[in-house]
């Protein structure tokens, strides 16, 4: 038998991950705990910058306006979908990072450069600047979706693979999940989501890279051929 795999994360983020578990065979279920909505009331920073960075597709998603403004600057990120965010939104000077912002940032020493604008969310995880000037400029934010009609569903639930995105969601699901109910096991993208899942799951597991392929290799090994 297979367990269900279900995934957290905000759309459009959601329908991406169920998108490359589907295709590997897995039995998905999306509960999206929150969803991201522009932040349209921050000024704008004025620099001047050397790079920009990105660590998350959403700041390519939401964060168009401060693309715009540095049309000729290089623009780090932490990974593909985050790449092809930004050449969605019409900026071609892309260079890949490490996998997320603690493996980017070296990278972006190394380059020479030391003022950075980094176009993000309200919460990040936090990393190591070295001996960068980083300014964050935010563009979104995640807002908690009301859950109260699915209550039936996430303590009824047969013992399922649940993946958890950030420490946000791992709070959230500490909150909805009574501690009886929890005879599932946990795929985190870090130590931090991890820690805010809070105790008593079957399983606690974190991936070996912080990333949504990461975690779906995870959720294969636990989902598919399960006992």
């Amino acid at each position: 038998m297979n367990r269900p795999y279900l995934i957290l994360r905000p759309q459009p983020g959601n329908d991406a991950s169920a998108a490359k578990a589907t295709a590997l065979g897995l039995e998905v279920v999306q509960l999206p705990l929150f969803e991201v909505v522009p932040v349209d009331d921050e000024p704008m920073q004025q620099g001047p910058f050397d790079a920009l960075l990105i660590t998350s597709a959403n700041g390519a998603r939401y964060g168009g306006e401060a693309l715009a403004c540095f049309p000729d600057l290089p623009v780090y990120v932490v990974g593909e979908a985050s790449a092809d965010a930004v050449r969605e939104a019409g900026h071609p000077n892309v260079i890949i990072g490490g996998g997320d912002a603690a493996s980017t940032v070296p990278v972006i020493v190394a380059a020479g450069h030391r003022r950075i604008l980094h176009i993000c969310g309200e919460e990040t995880r936090p990393f190591d600047p070295l001996d960068l000037s980083i300014t964050r400029h935010i563009c979104y934010r995640t807002e908690a979706r009301d859950m109260r009609r699915y209550t039936k569903m996430l303590v009824t639930m047969p013992p399922s693979v649940i993946a958890v995105h950030s420490p946000a969601a791992g709070r959230r699901l500490n909150a909805l999940m009574p501690p009886a109910c929890r005879n599932h096991f946990l795929i985190a993208i870090s130590q931090a989501a991890a820690d805010a899942t809070g105790s008593g799951w079957r399983r606690v597991s974190v991936a070996q890279e912080p990333n949504d392929s990461a975690l779906l290799r995870l959720a294969t090994s636990l989902c598919i051929g399960a006992s």
